[in-house]
This record gives structure tokens, C-alpha cells and sequence, in this order.
């Protein structure tokens, strides 16, 4: 993977959790941060550069997108400028490594094995997982591959539209770490450990792992509100935004309660203690909030394959779309604590399945490996 957000790092840890629970000790499993592990920092650091700066920008994030769309494959071409400079080091790790199978969460990491194994005919089975669910860009187009992994029927039909080789299609649900179901504490315990009321309904605001969108105007909105509420704040490894939110609102006598964090490992724990979640529609975070059943408020998109999943949402009454409005955020919050909102989702929740693919991966990264 490339940690590069959580959207890539995650289903590589699911799929090695469930690898090693199932088939325990059968095979050497390792999680790369493929550029960086393998040395080459600079283009690594570069290339990370680069995505926090999109994520700052998502409308000419999606002015990108759009544009490649109509003029074809850009961005794969701008890519491949790069393989060169990474070649020796793929090279070196595949000679000294020798991998039976890479499990690729990343784009460019496919590219780079993929040009490695048709330049010197050398290399691992290659496995790619694409990382959106139910859409993708055109960088996503890897044809060099052993088998393309994507988790839902939406993106293999546009795949296959796109003249994609069928043999080498599978589709599995989105895979979530085993790991995050773990919940050591429950909702009163987390919301004591916060110094919040366990009595009053409680939201949880992630807008992804760098902290990053209008997350204290938007905060801002409700504390004026003065609505009876818990906020959990997760500012990501945006300390500047953590330290900001915790000076303004921080205050323990104000009627909407605001508590600010950083970075956070269990995630999960906050998410089972929260009523209901304002998250940025990533994948990964998309559905570990779906798994937990939690009813969402999606800030905007940062780039166009993440519009299907609050469309996803919105259309099974899972959860509503605010955007980066404060007055349709406070709307919204106000129906939820109403109880009319969350009873909504409630029961639709009832009439969907949820599926965590993790399991059904690892068999067949087995299967693959067993030679079936």
C-alpha cells in the first residue's frame, strides 16, 4: 500500500488480519508502505505532498478528474514518468524479497511491479485491489495484473465496459480489519474517559487522517446552535486544528459539549460510542461506519469516485448529505436529536447487508497461492 489516507492502508490490513486468523502461520505476510519501505523517500514524500495538497483542493482535485475523463488516460501517462525512478528499487526488492504474491492497494504500486515483470519477465503473481467501491479513475485501468480485485457489481460492470479482460475480474465486499469489532470499552466508559454525558446523544466528526476540510466551521455552527450535544472532534495529525478546536470550544459549561482529539488507533471505540458520524466519504471510512451501522452525515467528496458512496447512502436511508454547509449540518443534527432522523435509519438499516469481504479475500489469496 501507500498510506496515503487510510483509504489504501486499510484493506491491506484486512485482508492480512483475516490471512492470519484463518491460516494462521501458513505464510509470511508483510504490510509494505511500498515506496517508502523500499527506499526510495524522495518520490515518496513528494508524491504524498501532492495528495495532502488535492485534498486540500477538492474541486481542482475533481476539475483533474473530470478533465481526464474527457481527454483519456492523462494521468496514467503522467505516472508512468515516474516508473523509472522507482524501477531500481522494485527491482531490488523483488530480487532480494522474492514474494510469491503482492497484494497491491495502489495504482502506482501495480504500475511498478506490473513494468517489472513485462520488462525482465521476472516477478510476483499480482493481485490488484481497487480501493474505491463502486466507481474509479482512469489511473485504476491496470490490465498487467494476475487478477484485479473490486467490491462491488458497479465497478466491474464500468470496468467491463471499458473492455477490462473478464477472466481476471473478482468482486468481494469491502474488506474491514477483524480488529476493528473489538470493542474493549463500552459507550459509557469512552464517553467518561471524554469527560462527556453519557445522557446526551453524541456525534463523532472524522474528515479523514490529515485533518483535513472545514471542520471548525462547521463545528462552529452548532456550538452557536447551543443544541444539547456531545461532539468527539478528530483532528487527524492536524495538531494546529486540534489545538485551535480545543481552545474555542473546549469549554466544559457550554451546552454543546466539544471534545478534540488527534490521530486516534481505536477509532472504533468512538464510532460505537457516537449516536451518529460526520465523516468525509472515504471508502474505507464509509464502511466501517456502515458496518457498525451508525447513521452518517457525509461532508463533501474529495475527488469524484467517492460520490457514489454517498449516493449509496442517501438512496438506502442510511444517512444524509451536508456537504460543506454549516446551516444544512445543523439541520440535519437537529432532526437526529428530533429522534425522527435516526429512527429513520434505524430501520433501514434492518433491511440492508452489510458484507466484510476480508475473510473471502484472504481463501482466495490462499486458493491463488495453493495453485486452485
Amino acid at each position: 500500500m501507500i498510506e496515503a489516507g487510510g483509504g489504501h492502508k486499510t484493506p491491506a490490513l484486512a485482508v492480512k488480519e483475516a490471512l492470519e486468523e484463518i491460516i494462521p502461520g501458513k505464510y509470511e505476510i508483510k504490510v509494505l508502505d511500498f515506496m517508502k519501505d523500499l527506499g526510495c523517500t524522495n518520490l515518496d514524500e513528494a508524491h504524498k505532498k501532492l495528495w495532502k495538497y488535492l485534498l486540500n483542493h477538492p474541486e481542482l482535485t475533481k476539475s483533474i478528474q473530470t478533465f481526464d475523463f474527457i481527454t483519456g488516460p492523462v494521468n496514467i501517462r503522467i505516472y508512468k514518468l515516474f516508473l523509472d525512478r522507482v524501477a531500481k528499487y522494485v527491482m531490488r526488492y523483488l530480487y532480494d524479497e522474492k514474494p510469491d504474491l503482492v497484494f497491491s492497494t495502489h495504482y502506482f504500486n501495480t504500475m511498478s511491479i506490473a513494468h517489472i515483470r513485462k520488462t525482465f519477465d521476472i516477478g510476483p503473481i499480482l493481485v490488484n485491489y481497487l480501493t474505491e467501491i463502486f466507481d474509479f479513475d482512469s489511473y485504476w485501468y491496470l490490465k498487467n495484473v494476475d487478477h484485479y480485485i473490486v467490491a462491488s457489481e458497479q465497478a466491474e460492470k464500468k470496468l467491463l465496459k471499458k473492455k477490462f479482460p473478464r477472466d481476471k475480474l473478482h468482486v468481494f465486499p469491502y474488506p474491514v480489519r477483524r480488529s476493528f469489532f473489538d470493542i474493549e470499552r463500552d459507550r459509557k466508559e469512552v464517553l467518561r474517559s471524554l469527560g462527556l454525558d453519557n445522557g446526551r446523544k453524541t456525534l463523532l466528526v472524522t474528515l479523514g487522517s490529515e485533518g483535513i476540510g472545514s471542520i471548525h466551521r462547521m463545528i462552529e455552527t452548532l456550538v452557536k446552535k447551543r443544541f444539547p450535544l456531545n461532539v468527539i472532534a478528530v483532528a487527524g495529525k492536524n495538531e494546529q486544528l486540534r489545538r485551535q478546536l480545543e481552545q474555542d470550544f473546549g469549554s466544559s459549561d457550554r451546552e454543546t459539549r466539544v471534545v478534540a482529539l488527534g490521530f486516534q488507533e481505536r477509532i472504533n471505540e468512538l464510532i460505537h460510542a457516537s449516536d451518529f458520524c460526520f465523516i468525509k466519504p472515504g471508502p474505507a471510512t464509509t464502511w466501517e461506519v456502515l458496518s457498525m451501522k451508525k447513521p452518517i452525515i457525509f461532508f463533501e467528496s474529495a475527488q469524484l469516485s467517492e460520490n457514489p458512496n454517498i449516493k449509496f447512502v442517501v438512496q438506502n436511508r442510511l444517512g444524509y448529505y451536508a456537504g460543506n454547509m454549516p446551516r444544512k449540518l445543523s439541520q440535519i443534527v437537529d432532526w437526529f436529536l428530533g429522534g425522527y432522523g435516526l429512527e429513520e435509519c434505524r430501520r433501514a438499516y434492518q433491511e440492508i447487508r452489510i458484507e466484510n469481504g476480508s475473510t473471502r479475500i484472504a481463501r482466495f489469496l490462499d486458493r491463488i497461492l495453493e495453485g486452485n
